[in-house]
């Protein structure tokens, strides 16, 4: 299994901390532009594409929340 790499998980964790609501690709997406964070987004699209890949970014959220309980 492919581990997010850990700028992608402190940059998610920054965002549920300042009450982004995770359950919101849309809502992350536009505080990480807002950061200006724009390479960060490209991680959760698919390669050569314009799709936004929901299951990259909801495994990232999950490894977030299971590296903040440890």
């Amino acid at each position: 299994m492919n581990t997010t790499p850990k700028e992608i998980i402190q940059k998610l964790s920054n965002a549920e901390q300042e009450g982004i609501d995770m359950a919101s690709p849309k809502a992350v997406v536009n505080h990480m532009l807002v950061q200006g964070e724009k390479q960060s987004i490209l991680y959760f699209y698919k390669p050569n594409t314009l799709e936004f890949d929901f299951d990259k970014y909801n495994n990232a959220v999950a490894e977030m929340r299971r590296h903040k309980q440890k």
